[in-house]
């Protein structure tokens, strides 16, 4: 009789802890298989050029004037770059 009851506990003890790990294993592929989740998670940045917002993701690193800037893209580091600097604002 006693036997049989630890005998019956391990086996439940094995199925648990299978299941457990099956589920387990689940859950964490189903929680890493959303598209687009680092792209989410990313700050947004304005771009010294154009005004416009973009992940830092896809920035694009320039070095102008010693300072280390980030721009949306090669368009807008290539025409502040070659200006040297930010916009003059026209009064």
């Amino acid at each position: 009789m006693i036997i049989r009851i630890i005998i019956y506990a391990l086996i439940f003890y094995a199925i648990f802890y299978a299941l457990k790990g099956l589920f387990g294993s689940m859950s964490r592929q189903m929680e890493g298989s959303g598209a687009g989740d680092d792209v989410a998670d990313d700050e947004m940045l304005i771009c010294p050029e154009c005004g416009s917002y973009f992940p830092t993701s896809i920035s694009v690193p320039k070095r102008v004037r010693r300072e280390r800037l980030l721009f949306c893209g090669e368009e807008c580091a290539k025409i502040y770059g070659d200006r040297g600097g930010p916009q003059e604002e026209s009064e």
